[in-house]
């Protein structure tokens, strides 16, 4: 079966199984908490946080769909919001839009592969950052729109950009270790 055949959206697959379903929400969890956690505990790359959390939501909205994306985006902006020990932010929203972009974009522009998830997944990085950027001037005493630039969102934006990739092969294990088998597999 190939990859392009997402959770539900092949003519040719029966209905997913609620097994299925369950696995790929332990898993998942388990991954956004790892992500969520590592994301909080001061790593760093270029003096700045990768956005673990962010890349591992694009990722799933990309591989497994855009509903799959949005709930999952919700659910890794709240906990990293909650282990952060931020009390109210707007990640989750801007989590659960982008995982949800990454799946409802899929085949529309681009083909269902590496390269396509990778563009897809700078341009949600994009819409972050400029999302971060404006709220660094909305709520900034001192808005230097070139400081901040230059400080938080280029580094930020770098930093997410190393994690695209390790995002992509973790989904992409957990959908392939659980996805089964579709009619014309069966059939051979």
């Amino acid at each position: 079966m190939s990859i392009n055949n997402r959770i539900g959206r092949s003519s040719n697959r029966e209905s997913i199984k609620p097994w299925r379903i369950a696995a790929y929400s332990v898993s998942l969890g388990a991954l956004i908490l790892m992500c969520a956690i590592l994301q909080t505990s001061g790593l760093s790359f270029f003096g700045k946080t990768p956005a673990l959390t962010f890349s591992l939501v694009c990722a799933i909205g990309f591989i497994m769909g855009d509903k799959w994306g949005a709930v999952w985006g919700i659910i890794g902006g709240v906990a990293t919001d909650i282990i952060g020990g931020v009390g109210f932010s707007f990640s989750p929203v801007v989590y659960m839009f982008c995982g949800y972009c990454c799946g409802a974009f899929v085949g529309w522009f681009l083909s269902k592969n590496l390269p396509s998830f990778i563009a897809y997944a700078l341009i949600s990085g994009a819409f972050k950052e400029i999302f971060t950027f404006i709220y660094f001037g909305l709520f900034s005493k001192e808005f230097f729109s070139l400081k901040i630039l230059l400080d938080v969102v280029l580094p930020e934006y770098l930093a997410y950009i190393l994690c695209i990739l390790p995002a992509y092969f973790a989904v992409l294990a957990v959908f392939s270790l659980f996805k089964g088998k579709d009619k014309r597999e069966r059939q051979r």
